[in-house]
């Protein structure tokens, strides 16, 4: 199958059976594709604000909050209010949060397999280096989705 689109068609058919297939593989967990990446960043970064995630994500604020009401419902986040600023709250997984992502990861790497069947290692790294020195570039636009 050969696919005569443009660029952005290509990554969008990407993103969208990404969004599908991840949806599917955590549907158990009843987590959404767009509450993933903050479990994720949670997992590594303890104590991040929403403001820091919605600027990580490039996002607004209302979405971030959002994804993070309804982690927090599930049992997944806790939300503590910053002591050196009343205003803020500090993010970090509960013991539920922290279970699940193991399975995330994996149905991630899943994903991977899926997308780089046929590929070598050599070939597989190629992409990704110029994946993401697309995503870096992309970030270097001077428009911004979002004031700070």
């Amino acid at each position: 199958m050969s696919l005569d689109i443009p660029f952005r068609g290509i990554m969008s058919i990407i993103t969208r059976n990404h969004y599908i297939f991840m949806n599917h593989e955590l549907k158990h967990l009843e987590l959404t594709d767009g509450q993933v990446p903050c479990l994720l960043v949670l997992s590594k970064k303890e104590g991040i604000t929403q403001d820091e995630l919605a600027k990580m994500f490039y996002i607004d604020k209302g979405t971030i909050a959002r994804a993070i009401k309804k982690l927090e419902e599930k049992g997944m986040v806790n939300k503590v209010q910053d002591p050196l600023n009343r205003r803020r709250y500090l993010l970090s997984l509960t013991q539920k949060g922290e279970q699940v992502i193991p399975v995330i990861l994996q149905a991630e790497k899943k994903w991977e397999n899926i997308l780089f069947k046929g590929f070598s290692n050599e070939e597989r790294s190629y992409m990704l280096n110029k994946m993401t020195i697309l995503a870096e570039n992309s970030l270097k636009s001077p428009i911004k989705p979002y004031k700070d």
